[in-house]
């Protein structure tokens, strides 16, 4: 079957191309597709709609046909709806679905391409080319305005909320303590640490936002830092237990484990637990400032709402 993806899809039906996806009019809605292979969730397809007091049909609808146009996931609010397929590349599946969704729509009677998706009244000639968390659409210069004003007043409170550091770093400590564990359990039942280290990073940074932390780059470098240190710490220190429990053996611990490291089976699977080791906590540090980028960027007023030029 010849490959018909984001691409040709694209030309397919006349729409704008951007960087890791499209936009355009589709049988009368306004659309904006994200495709990234690895991306969570890889695509995304957002129909640009006023769904008004029609959210509970159309959900009922997505969910009727979630095996039948292999959705993975949807929601409906705020600007129209958002549907997640599973493509695996074929964007066949993305015409289906949007052929059903917008046929659906326009059997509701919802307002399309030719309306304002914030108040659903037509579009005149006050209408200003823009876009709402990356989707582009046009809406009415007043509602643009309000959109903005609303997200402003987001980053305000945002902003003014507390800070509870005390309360993220005991939320941080359990998220280690979690990820400690791991790295003791998984040593014990296969010889191999490293798992530790994402598992304590992931859940450090997770366990502090709940307990009140804001995202800020104290909290990246306390939930990278200390997990970071302390399982490996205690892959040594596994290490160290697992020499003096050795009852055959003489001297102290540490000269047990200068006896075991002569051996080259040990020493191999001590390097390898190591760089792995580094190789986790590289990308796990990585994935906290990627995570700090972006809980950053929802309450950043002017990158939410903005004019399209």
């Amino acid at each position: 079957m010849k490959k018909y993806g984001l691409r040709e899809f694209t030309a397919a039906h006349a729409l704008t191309a951007e960087k890791h996806g499209c936009y355009g009019v589709y049988n009368g809605y306004r659309i904006h597709v994200r495709y990234r292979f690895g991306g969570n969730p890889a695509c995304l397809l957002t129909v640009v709609a006023d769904a008004g007091e029609k959210k509970k049909i159309i959900e009922q609808f997505l969910e009727k046909k979630k095996a039948a146009l292999h959705i993975a996931q949807f929601g409906v609010a705020g600007i129209g709806l958002m549907v997640s397929p599973r493509l695996r590349g074929d964007f066949r599946r993305a015409e289906a679905l949007l052929a059903a969704v917008t046929a659906k729509l326009k059997k509701l009677g919802c307002a399309g391409a030719d309306a304002c998706p914030y108040c659903g009244r037509p579009l005149d000639e006050s209408a200003v080319d823009m876009r709402e968390s990356g989707i582009p659409f046009r809406a009415h210069e007043a509602c643009f305005a309000a959109a903005r004003r609303s997200m402003a007043e987001r980053e305000a409170r945002e902003a003014a909320r507390a800070d509870k550091k005390l309360a993220g770093t005991a939320g941080m400590a359990l998220g280690t303590l979690a990820g400690l564990a791991v790295t003791v359990l998984t040593f014990l039942w296969f010889g191999f640490g490293a798992l530790g280290t994402p598992a304590a990073v992931l859940l450090a940074w997770w366990m502090y936002g709940k307990c009140g932390g804001k995202p800020t780059a104290f909290r990246a470098a306390l939930c990278s830092a200390v997990p970071v240190a302390l399982t490996f710490a205690a892959y040594f220190g596994c290490l160290l237990l697992e020499a003096s429990a050795d009852p055959a053996a003489a001297g102290s611990v540490f000269a047990r484990l200068a006896e075991s490291w002569r051996q080259p089976a040990y020493r191999t699977a001590v390097i390898v637990n190591i760089a792995c080791f580094a190789a986790f906590a590289a990308a796990s540090v990585l994935w906290v400032c990627h995570l700090l980028r972006r809980a950053r960027s929802k309450f950043d007023a002017e990158r939410l709402v903005q004019r399209m030029e």
